[in-house]
């Protein structure tokens, strides 16, 4: 086992069919009887972005820029680091460029083949929120979060300012759906910090040797999401923290190691 590593999370955002914040996911959540919302694809504004950016940028950069908003509120962006962890990137827009390479190569459009890099959406977040802070875009597949949260994590020790980490994937399409499945939409980014005297969500995280699957929802209702969007393995975690609960979790890292995580949570 690892020595500690802590965070406080100051803020979350959240973009999912019929859920469009994190306000209207407690709201959803605290009603037991409410079936998860249908549909394949979330209303995400994006409205930080400029006009011209918001008009060229794909859905999935939407997502990514929209729940990262919502996490920063109105704090300054300039020094806030960004972490952002995609599973498969923009698929729609990897889709089509390839089907364009097939039968028409010189047709290639130059802002597809830009936006078809893994980094796109953290890019287009350091123009949006003005930040000069250092972006990192990772890609873990499946398992990513468990990744994503611990270089989060050791990135909060060495440089202890907040940080956003974002998660986001978009519905997969085309003749990539197979090779990269994805059935819905779902984004969502928390705001960490170091542990401090806050009174929000605390996070402790330990490393382990060993295989485990990573935790589900609590809430069966949830499972769909879990299982359909590398994104959604966060869930868990958001669940805890909706319902200031505490709760232990488990994400693999691969390799054999495992990310052990305990959240306290207050109202």
């Amino acid at each position: 086992m690892s020595a500690p590593l802590t965070a406080d999370v100051l803020a979350l955002g959240l973009c999912a069919p019929g859920l469009t914040d994190v306000d209207a996911f407690r709201r959803w959540h605290a009603d037991a009887d409410a079936p998860l919302p249908a549909g394949h694809h979330a209303d995400a504004a994006a409205a930080r972005m400029a006009a011209g950016e918001r008009r060229r940028a794909p859905h999935s950069v939407h997502l990514a820029i929209e729940v990262a908003s919502q996490a920063l509120g109105m704090r300054d962006a300039a020094a806030i680091g960004l972490i952002h962890c995609s599973a498969y990137g923009d698929i729609a827009n990897t889709d089509a460029l390839l089907q364009t390479l097939t039968t028409a190569p010189r047709a290639t459009s130059p802002t597809r083949f830009t936006h078809s890099v893994h980094n796109a959406a953290a890019g287009h977040w350091s123009m949006a929120s003005a930040s000069h802070a250092a972006g990192t875009a990772l890609a873990g597949g499946r398992d990513g979060f468990g990744p994503a949260l611990l270089a989060a994590l050791l990135q909060l020790r060495v440089r202890p300012t907040p940080l956003l980490l974002v998660l986001s994937d978009a519905a997969a399409v085309g003749a990539l759906a197979d090779a990269a499945p994805c059935a819905c939409d779902f984004a969502a980014a928390l705001l960490l910090a170091p542990a401090q005297a806050s009174g929000g969500p605390r996070l402790q995280a330990t490393l382990h040797a060993g295989s485990a699957a990573a935790t589900a929802p609590h809430d069966a209702r949830l499972l769909p999401w879990w299982q359909g969007n590398p994104a959604a393995q966060v869930l868990p975690l958001l669940e805890a923290i909706g319902a200031a609960a505490r709760r232990d979790f488990t994400w693999p890292l691969g390799s054999g190691t495992l990310l052990r995580v305990h959240c306290e949570s207050s109202p």
